[in-house]
Formats: C-alpha cells, structure tokens, sequence
C-alpha cells in the first residue's frame, strides 16, 4: 500500500505538553507514522498556553518516529491580544473579533514553510481551532486543510472568523456527538464532509498498590488530571472538596492533583503529584475512588477514557454536554450541578465500595 502524506498543525507539540487536543494530535500521528505513512508536526517552540514564550529549539527533531518542525512565535501585540480576549467575551463586533486575531500569537516562519510546502502532503490537520494561529495556518491550504476543532460552548465558537474556518475547510473531524450537534445546531454549521471519528485512546493497566508505594498516599482519595487553570474548572474542585472536607471532619478523603498550573495546590489534604506519565497516571487511576473532571468545556475527554479504562468512576460537571453524555449513557459516573450533589456523591462512593466498582466497569465497556 502507498502511503500517504499528512501533516499536522498546532501551537504546542511534545510528550511533556497538557492539553486533551495536543494529546490527541500527537497519538495519532505517532500511529499513522508507526504505520508507514509520512507524517510531518508544523508547530511552534512554546509549550504553555498564553505564555507562548519560545521554551524549545527552533528546528527539527524526531518524536517517537514524527518528524517535527518548531518556528519560533511572534507576539505581535500581548497586551492588546489579552485586552481583545477579554472584550470578546462582552461583545462580537468585527473590530474586537479582528484585534483578536491581529495580535494573537502567530508564527510568521510557521507560515511560510506551509506556502512553501503545501504540495508535499495530501492533508493538513489543524488543531485545536480557537487561536490565531490556526486560523491564519489554515487558510494558506484551504483546500487540503482538515479542522479538528475540539469545539466548546463558548464564545470562540460564535465568531465570524470560526465559521469561516470551518466552512470552507475541505472537511472536519469531530470528537463527539454533542460537539458536532453543538456545530450544527447551535452554529448552523453543516459540513458535506464532516466525520464524528472520536479520539485514539491507549488503554494501559494500572496498578494501585504501585501508585500507592509511589506516592505515599495510602488514604482514599478523588483525582484530578489535567491543566490546573481557570478555564478547567479547577479552582471550583477545590473549593467544594474543602468545603466537603469542612463539613465531615476526621473523613481520610483526599484530593490528588497530577498536571500543572496556576491553580495547583498543596495542602494537608490536597495532594499535588506534579506532571505524571501515562504508566503511573494509570496507577493513579486505578487506586482512584473516583476522576474528577470538573470542567464544562469539553469536546471529548481524554482522561475520563483512560480513568474508565482503569476501572474508575467520573465525577463531571452537568453544564458539560460532552461528559454528562458520557456518564449517562454508560452509567459511569455521576454529573454534579452543584456543591449537594458533589457530597452526594462522594458520600455513596465511599459508603459503598461495590457502587464504584460497578460503574467503573460499565465505563470500561463503554470505551472498549
């Protein structure tokens, strides 16, 4: 068989990088690569999401078989970006939606190398969609770039500029179900060539007495993996569980954070485990009474497959379309809508042991 000729496209690449979308671009590609198709990364040196300062190499390098291409990133305006975003958040008028994208991060030589080598690849993927970068990226292949856009419910989603990405790409890769009728319903955007195709998921078997060795934490816990941010959800987790804590004083429960970032915390109870790998996060998984996944902008998830795939419940938030889908198809969890049913459940995870089991096993088929 011939093998094809793909290139992926986004702002930050790397085993060390968080992020569900930049998970998802590099196991596939390391797939199609293992595979024997050719299979190029075009991506910039940052590895933080709104710092983008330039952290890595500008060139190329091989990852796990995927020949990989860095450009430096060019801020052309931080502060107006940051004053943009958060005008776009109040109002959608074409002057604001233009600030956005002038003085986002771009990648000049990013660019240029794509003009330059457009020919060389059959597709361009891109993802995920809501940063300048992508949008300048795409429109110089239109008619080979592919949108993997991992869409959430927010306001990116409504501006003109995505539509016009989305639209007059030659075709569109969704996670889900519920973000591809977010598209269609909620944006109006029907694509001839749109594909619901889900996320490539690596079941690894974990091992909780090892993560328990390793870590020291022999108490029940809840468990959180991901970017520590806003934008996750983050801070909300910690309140309730020290709220929930509060309430019932001499409860063992703890709460164990693997990832990073600003709302990373270390308390008496709360246990920050740092950056983890995917052996020992399957550990963690599987020593789990429950993941965690508080957030309300998800177009799939990878974490809760894997949690499932090591026989842990879900904890979700119910403003999420994504993760309550989830749970309430497979009974894999619970979905939360506010500090009651949080407690709730957690009270009956540990009450009954059994519970945890059974719906950590309906996830599991759910993923297989």
């Amino acid at each position: 068989m011939t093998p094809h000729r793909f290139a992926f496209v986004t702002l930050r690449y790397g085993e060390q990088i968080l992020g569900g979308a930049e998970t998802a671009v590099r196991r596939l590609a390391e797939k199609l690569a293992a595979r024997g198709d050719v299979v190029e990364v075009f991506t910039t040196c940052a590895t933080e999401v709104f710092e983008w300062r330039n952290r890595l190499a500008v060139g190329t390098e091989v990852v796990n078989g995927v020949l990989v291409n860095r450009f430096p990133v060019a801020f052309v305006d931080r502060d107006r970006f940051m004053q943009a975003q958060f005008d776009l958040q109040q109002t959608r008028d074409k002057a604001t939606e233009r600030a956005w994208l002038e003085y986002g991060a771009h990648a000049p030589q990013l660019y240029e190398q794509l003009l330059r080598r457009r020919d060389d690849f059959e597709l361009f993927f891109f993802a995920p969609y809501p940063f300048s970068l992508i949008h300048y990226a795409a429109a110089v292949t239109p008619s080979k770039s592919v949108i993997w856009p991992c869409l959430h419910d927010e306001y990116f989603a409504y501006l003109p500029a995505t539509q016009v990405l989305l639209r007059y790409a030659r075709g569109i890769l969704y996670n889900s179900q519920p973000e591809r009728l977010l598209a269609e319903d909620a944006l109006g955007l029907v694509h001839p060539r749109a594909h619901t195709v889900g996320i490539m998921v690596d079941g690894i078997t974990g091992d909780a007495d090892r993560f328990r060795a390793a870590s020291g934490l022999h108490d029940p816990f809840i468990a959180y993996s991901g970017r520590m941010e806003d934008a996750k959800n983050v801070p909300l987790l910690i309140e309730y569980f020290e709220t929930y804590k509060r309430e019932r004083p001499g409860n063992r429960l703890k709460l164990a954070l693997a990832g990073d970032g600003p709302a990373a915390r270390s308390t008496a109870d709360i246990v920050h485990l740092g950056f983890l790998t995917q052996q020992p996060l399957a550990d963690m998984y599987s020593a789990a009474l429950a993941l965690c996944q508080p957030s309300v902008n998800e177009s799939f998830s990878i974490v809760i497959m894997e949690a499932w795939l090591a026989g842990a419940p879900i904890l979700v938030h119910a403003d999420c379309a994504v993760t309550r889908h989830y749970a309430a198809t497979c009974g894999g969890g619970f979905a939360f809508g506010g500090y009651d049913d949080f407690a709730a459940a957690l009270d009956l995870l540990q009450l009954h042991p059994q519970l945890r089991d059974k719906m950590g096993a309906s996830g599991r088929r759910y993923v297989q």
